[in-house]
Order: structure tokens, then C-alpha cells, then sequence
């Protein structure tokens, strides 16, 4: 009597594929914004405080430590610093690092899974392409959201500059008037940062100080600008006003222009759905003719035309 052979191949095609749910669960929650993190930002405390940091990648990072060391990897968490600063992502460096790192997990759980599935033998070079493209994906989503917030600024800091120089002109100082804008300005990210800079200055940070971190964190021509102009004014002893002012028409010439590139590629962008709404035109006008001259030919076209049958349309063609 021969005993029931047992195949184990469902089991690891079920633990194989909780694993990378489990994975894919623990990196999107990890890029999840915090809530209480929003909020506390939202009520623009007047003392600056460190984001609450995530446990799970907190514990990570400390495990990873020594192998990141080994590694090297001091002149890579600086430069992912810079890009969490230009996102808008208050995360340490470290942290983000670990996100990478279970990113690689996560595609070679999702590799192994599809080998469990199709009975393939591995193979390198797709196991690499992989690795490298999960390695990456958080890089090129901190890309697409500066880009995104570089956008937002151009588009807001304008607005902004015209409400402070209105502010300063009516009479209240540069404090003051960052506190009413930070205090009554719509959420976005020109708010968010002139609230850490005034939160900076508060606990005593020079104001010079604060407005070079500002332009370091957005990293845009018109955050620069703005920022090199109060330092100057502020090192120069000029009148405020009179800056402020001046940059705003500034801003403004150079909002109309931004204005204006964008309205110029509009032709262009709005060409592409009109060649494929076209192409789809001549499609339903011109595919029955088609399938019509692929069965019966220009001679069976032509029969029909004129109410006679193919064939004797075709006699006719031959006397």
C-alpha cells in the first residue's frame, strides 16, 4: 500500500505571497503621512518640535546601523537628507534608507512569488533589474513630490510676498506680519516653512539664519530670491518696505511669465488627445469600408454600390 505523497508547493506559494503583502503593507504605511504629525503642523506651534518618529522604522534603523556603517553610507544619508528637505518629508535619512531597503525585500518576495507560480528557473539579470528598480522607487517618488512642491511654491510665494509687503506697509513689523500670514494664509507649503522659520526665530535663531535654512529646504529660484533679499535688507539696514515692494513686482512679472509658458504649451499638450480622437474617427468611418474590401474586394464594393450582386459585378468587369 503506497502512502499519499504531499506537495508543499501551495504552502510556500501562500507563505510566499503573505510575506509580500506583509512587505508592501510595512512600506506604504511607512511612507503614510502621520496624522498627529499634520495637525501639530496645522496649529503652528509656537516652539519648534521634532516629528514623532516611526517605531518600526526607528527599531530597523537601529538594527541596520552597524551594517550602514560598514557600508559607508554617510555621504548617501546626506544627500537623501537633501532630497526628504526639498520634498517636504520630515524623516530622518536613516529611515528613508530602511524604506529602500524593504523596498529590495519586497521585489525579491514578488520575483520569487511569480517562480513559485510559473515553475521558472531564476534568473540573475531580472533578480537585479528588480532590486535596483525597488531600490529606487522611493528616490523617484521624493522626486515627483519636489517637484510637485517646487511647483506650489512658485505658484504661492508671490502671493505671499504682496500680503507681507501690505502687512509691513500698514505699519506692523516682519514678525508680525509672518505671524498674521503664517496664522490666516490657505495650508500649503510657503505656509508650512514660514512657520518653521518663525518658529526658528523665536527660540533664537538669527533671522538671517532662518531664512537661509528656508531657501536650503525649498531649493527654488524664487525661495532664494526671496531669501537673499530680506538677509540683504536686514545686513543693509534698508527700509523693509521698500524690498518687499520691489520683489513683489518682481514675483509677479515673473509669475505672468510662468503664466504665459504654461499657456503657450497648452496648444500643444491639447494635440495629442486631438490626434487620438481623430485616429478614432477614422477608425469607425473607415473600418467597415475596410472589411468590406478585405472580403469582397473593390469590384464587390462597387456591386453593392449599384444594387447588383458581386458576381455578376464581376462579369461585367470580365465583357
Amino acid at each position: 500500500m503506497t502512502m499519499p505523497t504531499i506537495s508543499f508547493m501551495p504552502v510556500m506559494e501562500i507563505a510566499i505571497s503573505l510575506l509580500a503583502f506583509f512587505i508592501g503593507a510595512a512600506f506604504v504605511w511607512a511612507l503614510w503621512p502621520d496624522p498627529e504629525m499634520l495637525l501639530v503642523r496645522a496649529r503652528l506651534q509656537s516652539e519648534v518640535g521634532q516629528p514623532e518618529e516611526n517605531v518600526i522604522l526607528k527599531n530597523l534603523a537601529l538594527v541596520m546601523e552597524p551594517v550602514h556603517k560598514a557600508l559607508k553610507l554617510g555621504n548617501y544619508a546626506d544627500w537623501l537628507n537633501t532630497k526628504l528637505e526639498a520634498a517636504g518629508v520630515r524623516m530622518p535619512a536613516w529611515h528613508m534608507l530602511v524604506v529602500q531597503e524593504l523596498a529590495i525585500i519586497g521585489a525579491c518576495f514578488c520575483y520569487a512569488q511569480y517562480l513559485a507560480m510559473t515553475h521558472e528557473s531564476a534568473n540573475p539579470v531580472y533578480l537585479i533589474i528588480l532590486m535596483a528598480g525597488g531600490f529606487m522607487f522611493p528616490v523617484f517618488w521624493l522626486s515627483g513630490r519636489t517637484r510637485s512642491r517646487r511647483e506650489t511654491v512658485a505658484r504661492d510665494l508671490p502671493e505671499v510676498v504682496d500680503l507681507l509687503a501690505l502687512c509691513v506697509g500698514a505699519g506692523a513689523d516682519f514678525m508680525t506680519a509672518m505671524s498674521r500670514i503664517v496664522r490666516e494664509f490657505r495650508p500649503c507649503p510657503v505656509r508650512d516653512e514660514l512657520a518653521i522659520v518663525l518658529s526658528e526665530i523665536r527660540v533664537g535663531k538669527r533671522r538671517r539664519d532662518a531664512l537661509r535654512a528656508f531657501a536650503t529646504r525649498i531649493q527654488t529660484p524664487e525661495a532664494s530670491t526671496f531669501a537673499r533679499t530680506l538677509i540683504q535688507a536686514d545686513r543693509m539696514g534698508t527700509g523693509l518696505i521698500d524690498a518687499l515692494t520691489v520683489l513683489s513686482e518682481d514675483m509677479r512679472l515673473a509669475r505672468y511669465h510662468w503664466a504665459e509658458r504654461y499657456a503657450q504649451k497648452a496648444p500643444l499638450k491639447m494635440l495629442i488627445p486631438l490626434v487620438l480622437s481623430l485616429g478614432s474617427a477614422m477608425v469607425v468611418v473607415a473600418g467597415p469600408i475596410i472589411i468590406q474590401f478585405l472580403r469582397g474586394g473593390v469590384m464587390g464594393l462597387a456591386g453593392e454600390d449599384y444594387g447588383t450582386p458581386p458576381a455578376q459585378a464581376q462579369q461585367a468587369g470580365q465583357h
